[in-house]
């Protein structure tokens, strides 16, 4: 889920994996999957709720870049 959604359904920690900057990489630019390039961190910082942000998470990086693997299409 995207911080924003996150934001709006009152949700109030967001532990992630990897960093936005570490997806980027791996979703590569698509026009079919364009990316928002901001960090949850500015999205939270330009709301009003206080919202705890946890990552990225070293233990899981692996993992959590295995899963996306092969997923998206690079260009």
């Amino acid at each position: 889920m995207c911080t924003g959604g996150i934001y709006w359904a009152n949700i109030g920690r967001i532990v992630y994996g990897i960093s936005e900057g570490r997806l980027l990489e791996l979703t590569g630019a698509d026009d079919k999957n364009p990316t928002f390039s901001m960090g949850a961190d500015k999205v939270i910082a330009a709301g009003q709720k206080k919202i705890v942000l946890e990552g990225p998470v070293p233990e899981v990086e692996a993992e959590v870049v295995e899963v996306h693997k092969g997923f998206w299409n690079k260009k």
